[in-house]
């Protein structure tokens, strides 16, 4: 995640929405983040809620950034790496990936993404699925992911969405239909 701390693309006004969070309770959080980052930088110069990442983690980028000197190194990144996931992409035939919701923010330095652009560079097709898909995942398609899909079937509360027995059951059931939609299609093209 590249967020800065505060502001149009901090972690308040990008993960507040879907954390439930209103507009009005948006704008409050924000504003006590930019409150705490103007209270570190005088203790610490060199704070900065504006670095890519500060926003991560709810600001705790910018806490182990601003007290702990840390440096931020991206979390896909490093799960790739520890994975040694490259080396089962070169081998696939195809790549899956996905996360909870699609939208806007997957671009934004998250897990479908890192895994996509890894795909790209063996010339992979990239499939993603997520519990939903926002109209802003269209971007996704630009970062490397060809095609993603919902795995929810009708309106159902959260608790339902993510209960595990529905979960795998939409998951499955989905999947199995988009690669019964490539069967026949390459069956047809022959």
């Amino acid at each position: 995640v590249s967020n800065p701390l505060c502001g149009e693309q901090g972690c308040s006004a990008i993960y507040g929405p879907q954390k439930g969070a209103t507009s009005t309770m948006i704008l409050q959080m924000d504003k006590w983040l930019a409150y705490y980052a103007a209270l570190a930088r005088e203790q610490f110069p060199h704070a900065d809620a504006k670095y890519p990442g500060a926003g991560a983690a709810g600001g705790m980028g910018f806490a182990f950034l601003t007290f702990c000197n840390a440096t931020l190194e991206s979390g896909i990144k490093i799960i790739l790496e520890e994975t040694h996931l490259e080396k089962y992409i070169r081998d696939a035939d195809v790549v899956i990936t996905g996360e909870g919701r699609l939208d806007g923010q997957t671009v934004m330095g998250k897990a479908p993404i890192g895994v996509a652009k890894i795909a790209k560079k063996y010339e992979k097709p990239v499939l993603a699925f997520s519990g939903c898909v926002a109209k802003e995942a269209v971007a996704c398609n630009a970062e490397g992911i060809d095609a993603f899909f919902p795995i929810l079937r009708n309106v159902v509360s959260l608790d339902e969405a993510m209960h595990t027995d529905n979960a795998m059951t939409n998951m499955t059931d989905t999947v199995e239909q988009v690669f019964r939609t490539i069967q026949t299609f390459s069956s047809v093209c022959k």
